[in-house]
């Protein structure tokens, strides 16, 4: 199946393989993070929701409590205040001493009456008649139902009541010392001491119930019931003293986030970026490619011996140097073929491809040179600092076959590479040099610090998640031997072997070539080591200073 689809694929236009690239690489990509970003933005947005109605419920009954304790405060303060006690311990034969206090009495009763809001009405009732102001005080005797006035009689606590659609607070008015119950005060409180922060529910679907156990007693909702079958979040919580309980219900519709502002945009903004962006390249592979065409085009009438045409270069870029290259290269075979027989030239068709294994260095250098004009005549000085580099490496590296040279020309040659891979990893990691300046004139075999900052790097830092990683290069001389150390704070190696040295049988080609040369340079007991620990690797190369002497590559 894998094969008829890479057949299928390999017949396809060049352009059409360009297409299949794009959504290969980029699509699937795309839709795959899109996925995952609905999948997360529809978890948080529904946390956040989740969030904001615990807080509004938390608030919300906090409220309420601190209504019903403002309540409760300003009904003890009635039922505890010594003059309304001695007002009802009179007995009716001190009338004159009651006319008196009437006025006391009825100034506390009205001013705790009307300093609290949620209050309607404040009565008092006991077993006298007292007729001085029948609108507060009333005969128990009257009452058709005394349930209420028993119960507040016989109790010391504060109790609250529901009747008829109201609601009452209740407490009996007494004296500890000694021991006497003088009357029962009953506050009427409006229903606004529930309902008046429940505008905070307003933006969602809520049913809010107030319950003395089974009965309501109030329900606020605001888009319809709310049951326990629809209720996406529902929480009970306790009044406390009133012995109720209040009842939150969130529909569940508040909680669905399929349609919700940042899930359309979210959408709508990566499918039009995924238009814009197939539109974007079909039409630049389609410019681009016509230039390219032109050449195969011609390409094809060279593969026809006619050795005669020019392609026009019309373009300064990578493809206009190319067309310049064949044209050269046209060149050059016709004269070779102007020069010699047809006959010698399959005899040179060895030498021909020694001589291009040769110039491909030369070519190289070309290029990064053409690549670098460019970048600086486009002012792209991202690409020019990146071609400077990696032509700096590659001629440090080659150095013209010599394979021992100065210490100073590896150091340029490994702060080159640095560099790069600076630039490949967004500055993602900090780079420390010790170098010994008096150390620059040592004679040193060259490329011998790449593979070992390339597996501090591979096996290092790009393995690292939750800290910045951190290599450092330091180069010092003991005695008659030279040091150079590169240390990583990485932890795959120390994870895969534990604190330790690693055998030479696991080296890499590259550091297991570096070894090789310098035992062969230096003799035995000089070369690489690697050693594991808690702090990261250390790759130390040891070499014997008066064993180096210039040498050049055969």
């Amino acid at each position: 199946m894998v094969n008829r689809i890479a057949k299928r694929i390999n017949k396809q236009s060049f352009l059409n393989k360009v297409r299949i690239i794009y959504t290969l690489l980029v699509m699937l990509p795309v839709l795959v993070l899109e996925i995952f970003v609905l999948y997360s933005s529809t978890n948080f947005i529904k946390e956040q929701q989740l969030l904001e109605a615990k807080e509004n419920i938390e608030r919300n009954h906090l409220n309420i409590e601190n209504q019903i304790k403002m309540c409760e405060k300003s009904v003890l303060y009635v039922t505890c205040n010594s003059v309304l006690r001695e007002f009802l311990s009179l007995d009716d034969s001190e009338y004159k001493k009651r006319i008196q206090m009437t006025s006391n009495v009825n100034n506390l009763i009205y001013n705790a009456w009307l300093s609290n809001s949620y209050f309607s009405k404040m009565e008092v009732y006991s077993d006298k008649r007292i007729s001085n102001n029948d609108a507060v005080f009333k005969k128990a005797s009257d009452l058709e139902d005394n349930s209420w006035y028993e119960a507040s009689w016989n109790s010391a606590d504060t109790l609250w009541w529901n009747e008829n659609g109201k609601y009452f607070i209740t407490r009996r008015i007494a004296m500890s010392l000694p021991n006497r119950v003088y009357g029962v005060l009953r506050a009427e409180v409006k229903e606004k001491v529930f309902s008046d922060s429940i505008s905070m529910f307003s933006e969602m679907p809520v049913d809010i119930q107030v319950k003395n156990g089974s009965a309501v007693l109030l329900e606020y909702n605001n888009e319809g019931e709310v049951n326990e079958n629809s209720a996406g979040y529902e929480e009970e919580r306790n009044l406390n003293d009133t012995g109720w309980k209040i009842i939150y219900r969130i529909d569940a519709s508040y909680f669905s986030s399929a349609f919700h502002p940042r899930i359309i945009g979210s959408v709508v903004i990566v499918v039009l970026l995924l238009l814009l962006g197939f539109i974007g390249v079909n039409k630049s592979a389609r410019s681009l490619l016509h230039y390219l065409y032109q050449i195969i085009d011609q390409v094809k009438k060279v593969k026809d011996g006619n050795f005669e045409i020019q392609i026009a270069e019309s373009s300064q870029d990578e493809i206009g140097e190319l067309a310049e290259n064949i044209n050269k290269m046209l060149r050059k075979i016709q004269t070779l073929i102007d020069e010699v027989y047809k006959s010698k030239l399959d005899k040179k068709s060895l030498e021909l491809d020694l001589l291009q294994s040769k110039i491909n260095p030369h070519f190289l250098y070309n290029n990064l040179s053409a690549i670098n004009w460019i970048a600086i005549e486009k002012g792209e000085d991202r690409i020019y600092e990146i071609t400077t580099e990696l032509g700096t490496f590659y001629r440090t590296a080659l150095n013209k076959g010599i394979n021992v040279d100065h210490l100073n020309v590896e150091v340029e040659n490994i702060k080159a590479y640095v560099k790069l891979q600076l630039m490949a990893h967004d500055e993602g990691f900090d780079v420390e040099y010790k170098i010994e300046p008096s150390l620059l004139d040592q004679m040193v075999p060259i490329f011998i610090l790449q593979p070992l900052v390339e597996n501090a790097i591979e096996h290092g830092i790009d393995c690292m998640r939750e800290k910045r990683g951190k290599i450092s290069i330091e180069i010092y001389a003991e005695n008659n031997e030279l040091y150079m150390t590169v240390r990583d704070n990485g932890l795959e190696l120390y994870e895969k072997i534990g604190q330790g040295k690693m055998s030479h049988e696991e080296f890499g080609y590259g550091v297991s070539n570096v070894d090789k040369r310098i035992r062969i340079l230096c003799g035995e007991g000089y070369g690489v080591e690697i050693f594991a620990g808690p702090g990261g690797t250390t790759s130390i190369i040891k070499l014997r200073r008066d064993f180096i002497t210039l040498e050049r590559k055969v």
